[in-house]
């Protein structure tokens, strides 16, 4: 096992940390049709599904959905209208994707809500959420739809779309240092923040944990070093954590950190092989999958969107 050597400043404090490098190796799968960044991403069963996207001069309007075992491509009806910077979660064999930016202009950032079922085969709109998202995360558990994070409308408050009653609620309990193009995950009774752009524009380490049956937050071990527009899945009761940039200096990621089961101590494993952010990410059958992304960051995302799908192997 190989040790890396460096430092790293959290929480203020300057100290000297050793990541062991996890044992492990990435292979290339099969491009995607569309290049993609800034997409919305979801998994349903083995499959990623990939909705809209940054173009360069409006945000596309492309579904995708990859075969994870297959390793197979296929094209799905069209979104209703180009969309970035949505958000994408499932909930008993549906697809949800709310907000985002509909214009390559950056505005407004809306609150619309769509609904997808597969049986069915195509979009339908629910209900607009509380507020409008952008740059937001979305994630689907116990029967329901959380949307954290973003820009727009009180971006510190959680929404809640419940589809038994097809209303939606708004969390007693602020989300801590609201914070844009952040991770999302669900690990067990928790859902967990990751990373992000603070609203100074700066990337932030934090790490927050909602305890869904408290209803309450807390803080979770700080990523090793800051950034936004990261990827994050949990693989193996162990969340992983790949890619991202900062803005000032401008910086894409290629590193791929790995926080134990206990949620305790970060490891490094092996990087991509190619720096990106803006990526989908997902595990299945023991395999992380990195889908897309752009190899550069801030204004040069557009131009440097990836069709790149990437398969990590412990």
């Amino acid at each position: 096992m190989r040790v890396l050597i460096k430092f790293c400043v959290m929480t203020g404090a300057l100290f000297l940390s050793a990541f062991p490098v996890l044992a492990g190796e990435w292979r290339e799968g099969a491009p995607s049709t569309t290049r993609q960044a800034f997409s919305a991403s979801a998994l349903l069963g083995d499959e990623i599904y990939v909705a809209g996207g940054a173009g360069i001069s409006t945000p596309q309007s492309s579904f995708e959905a990859y075969d994870m075992i297959g390793d197979i491509w296929r094209s799905m009806p069209a979104l209703p209208k180009g969309v970035q910077q949505a958000a994408m979660a499932t909930v008993n064999g549906r697809l949800y994707l709310s907000g985002g930016y509909h214009a390559e202009s950056r505005g407004p950032d809306n609150a619309t809500f769509w609904m997808f079922d597969p049986s069915i085969g195509f979009w339908v709109q629910g209900p607009d959420m509380p507020g409008p998202r952008a740059w937001h995360q979305m994630v689907g558990v116990e029967g329901k739809v959380y949307v954290v994070g973003g820009v727009g409308s009180h971006p510190d408050r959680v929404f809640v779309f419940d589809p038994g009653t097809d209303s939606w609620e708004t969390m007693t309990s602020r989300f801590p240092a609201a914070r844009s193009a952040l991770a999302l995950i669900v690990k067990g009774g928790d859902v967990i923040a990751l990373g992000g752009r603070l609203t100074n524009g700066t990337a932030t380490s934090r790490v927050d944990i909602l305890d869904l049956r408290t209803g309450k937050w807390r803080s979770g071990p700080a990523l090793p070093e800051p950034r936004a527009g990261l990827g994050a899945t949990v693989l193996d009761d162990e969340v992983h954590v790949v890619g991202g940039e900062q803005v000032s200096p401008p910086r894409t990621f290629s590193d791929h950190y790995v926080l134990d089961a206990d949620g305790v101590r970060w490891t490094q494993a092996e990087p991509l092989n190619t720096p990106r952010h803006g990526s989908a990410v997902a595990a299945s059958g023991g395999r992380l999958f990195v889908v897309g992304g752009a190899t550069g960051p801030g204004v040069y995302t557009v131009f440097t969107v990836s069709d790149l799908v990437s398969i990590y192997q412990p």
